[in-house]
């Protein structure tokens, strides 16, 4: 009896807060929804589009690899310094910032691809080093964007009201995938000038969007300070180790994607399909990662349940095996939707495990989005590199090796979080 008392007040004071946050802050909070579907529908056209344009441009698979692996390196660095250079933020000046550099960058490219084709330089490779150059560009101002926009959706949540609200911010960013792909591999197989076109205009309505959002509740500077401390009833030590786990899968998945969307894109389109067909399949993966995402966000059964996490690890090993073996349309749709699953559950899982107890809450969306950068940087540059210099198919069987390691770290972690919990 004691137990449903306690469980029913700590019900009832979860739905007080949630009421709270929704009559006080969701007139706030909305423009940050929209500014994350902007950023990541024009993010996830514009990586569609760009394995064609860079091979349209006279680009090689190393190029191809190196486009997006240079991006996400200055993405990575500019995260290691931002410590450096920023004592403290407004996340409202920063984010309005980093759109425009990022649309900036973006015209520039398409002014570069605009002299290529009618000045007829295809194949000079110091355009298309520049083009990989602008990338690297944005991918630096986008330092500014993610990690500060995930701490403000976030403020200094816990337990489900954190998880809701994490659930809408993920739903939004990842609802762009079942457009942006799509529109992306439709605009590129049309014309290669059309995805900036297109990139350039959402960033625009991005700008729009955080011009619009109110300030952060919560002032907040880079090393972690912030006013207001939340709460929860885990041990620090099994939440740490979980943490370690997800950031495992994390890497994996992104190492996986940045392979599949850059050398996958041109082994694709070679066995006869087209530019459009392959952002369908992106589409279809963006379905099955919002649908993870969602389900994650809208319940809380898996918290604290490493197995979850292997099992999405499996996935995406199985996903790499059904590239190496299979040659059809119905074998690749597969592969995409096991993938997207399975890359969903260990985003959000992290993101939970990053964001849970975490006084320093800025810092630890770093780690996240530096995770992520370093995973896209060896799936995309080393697929690129090893493609280049080896067959088609190697750089798949050099990503099953790095995701088979990775679930064997998990497993060595796993014994260590039995422990965290007889503790607790």
């Amino acid at each position: 009896m004691a137990f449903f008392q306690k469980h029913d007040r700590i019900a009832v004071f979860e739905s007080c807060q949630l009421m709270n946050i929704t009559n006080k802050s969701s007139h706030r909070v909305w423009p940050l929804y929209g500014a994350a579907f902007m950023m990541s529908i024009t993010a996830n056209s514009w990586w569609t589009s760009m394995p064609f344009i860079m091979r349209n441009i006279g680009g090689s698979e190393a190029h191809v690899g190196y486009a997006w692996a240079a991006n996400m390196l200055g993405y990575l660095l500019c995260l290691l310094l931002m410590g450096f250079f920023l004592g403290s933020h407004n996340p409202k000046n920063t984010t309005r910032l980093s759109s425009g550099i990022i649309c900036l960058s973006t015209v520039l490219v398409g002014v570069i691809i605009y002299i290529i084709f009618n000045h007829n330089l295809k194949g000079n490779l110091a355009l298309i080093w520049s083009v990989i150059a602008l990338g690297a560009v944005a991918g630096g101002a986008t330092s500014l964007y993610w990690p500060f926009l995930m701490s403000w959706v976030s403020e200094d949540l816990e337990g489900a009201v954190l998880n809701r609200r994490l659930g809408m911010y993920n739903a939004s960013w990842s609802g762009a995938l079942l457009m942006g792909p799509l529109i992306g591999g439709s605009l590129v197989e049309r014309s290669n000038l059309l995805p900036a076109i297109f990139v350039s205009s959402g960033l625009v309505l991005c700008f729009l969007f955080l011009t619009v959002s109110s300030e952060s509740k919560f002032h907040k500077d880079l090393s972690g300070n912030e006013q207001g401390k939340g709460k929860n009833n885990q041990n620090i030590e099994n939440i740490i180790r979980l943490r370690w786990i997800a950031r495992i899968g994390l890497f994996s998945a992104w190492a996986c994607i940045g392979l599949a969307r850059s050398q996958f894109a041109l082994l694709f389109t070679e066995l006869g399909n087209t530019e459009t067909m392959f952002g369908v399949l992106i589409t279809i993966f963006g379905i099955c990662n919002f649908t993870s995402m969602t389900l994650a966000g809208r319940f809380a059964f898996w918290h604290f349940k490493p197995s979850l996490l292997f099992a999405a690890q499996a996935m995406l090993a199985i996903s790499l095996v059904l590239i190496l073996y299979g040659t059809t349309l119905p074998v690749f749709i597969l592969l995409f939707i096991i993938m997207g699953l399975g890359f969903g559950f260990i985003y959000s899982s992290h993101l939970y495990y990053g964001t849970c107890g975490a006084k320093k809450r800025s810092v630890q969306m770093a780690i996240h989005e530096g995770t992520i950068s370093l995973g896209v940087v060896i799936g995309s540059g080393s697929g690129g590199y090893i493609a280049a210099n080896f067959d088609t198919y190697q750089p798949y069987r050099f990503m099953l090796a790095l995701v088979g390691i990775g679930f064997l770290a998990q497993i060595f972690l796993l014994p260590q979080l039995k422990i965290a919990k007889r503790k607790s």
